[in-house]
């Protein structure tokens, strides 16, 4: 779906503020995966997945990023289509929420493209609809007016309306209460079920370890390795030489059996913790 071959960047080139954000980056992101990109900030982990729609452009002799049949170091582009095709959704995207109306606003990307004026008010429906807000209610309101969880929605929306296969999530869950991260990962889940491959960068250790299946880490613009959450979370050795914290609930699971509970120390969701727990009790 998307392979990454020998991919550097430079920012401010020939300049006295040079500074290189990646050094000959090789990744493959398979379809249907949700490949969790993680590291430390500056990392450059945004860099990275900026190329992966063009927003960033790929410098000259400096590697190529392939989606499908789309060479993005080509000279010419069809950037239409690679934007209807990777959706990418910022940090803090209700931030770009910009139209007086929240079904202007999540309109715009498909009549961008092309589509007539119904086409895309039906993407819309159907997209307003799938983030779990409801059409009638919401469609001719402004954004601004808005909760913030609402806002979040509705720039989701914006994305899910071009239909993309594939969507690039900028930490998704970024200010939100633990309630408010739950609920966008599990629309995040609903999402996958059309568009299907996810790509995540996220700080947040726990969302990583429950919902992707492949993860890559990035250090001081290298990439350290692409593991599964369980060979890196599962390797102390791992997470000292590529900076890695543990998701909180391992966390827990190893603090609890250095005081002598008998849980598996590689647990990486609630759930796993709990039915630990359970064993645990009954064994005693």
């Amino acid at each position: 779906m998307i392979e990454v071959k020998h991919l550097s960047f430079v920012y401010s080139p020939k300049t006295p503020f040079t500074t290189q954000a990646l050094f000959d980056i090789n990744l493959k992101i398979e379809t249907g995966d949700f490949f969790g990109i993680i590291g430390s900030t500056g990392a450059g982990k945004s860099t990275l997945v900026s190329h992966f729609n063009a927003l960033t452009k790929i410098q000259k002799n400096s590697g190529t990023v392939i989606v499908e049949d789309m060479d993005l170091s080509a000279k010419k582009v069809d950037l239409n289509k690679l934007r209807a095709k990777v959706g990418m959704v910022f940090q803090y995207p209700e931030h770009q929420l910009f139209a007086d109306t929240v079904l202007a606003d999540v309109m715009f990307g498909p009549k961008n493209i092309g589509l007539s004026g119904a086409e895309a008010e039906e993407r819309a429906k159907r997209a307003i609809e799938l983030v779990g807000l409801n059409y009638g209610e919401i469609a001719e309101r402004s954004p601004f007016e808005l909760s913030g969880g609402q806002k979040r929605r509705v720039a989701l929306a914006g994305v899910i309306a071009m239909q993309p296969e594939i969507l690039v999530l900028d930490e998704p869950t970024a200010g939100l209460d633990p309630r408010g991260k739950r609920d966008i990962m599990e629309l995040v889940l609903r999402i996958k079920e059309s568009c299907p491959t996810v790509i995540m960068i996220s700080h947040n250790m726990d969302e990583i370890a429950e919902y992707c299946n492949k993860i890559a880490v990035l250090k001081h613009g290298r990439v350290m390795g692409v593991f599964s959450p369980r060979e890196l979370f599962g390797s102390e050795e791992l997470l000292n030489s590529c900076g890695v914290e543990l998701p909180l609930v391992t966390e827990i699971a190893v603090k609890l059996n250095e005081l002598g509970v008998n849980v598996d120390r590689s647990v990486l969701t609630e759930d796993e913790l709990f039915e630990q727990l359970k064993k645990a009790v009954k064994d005693a």
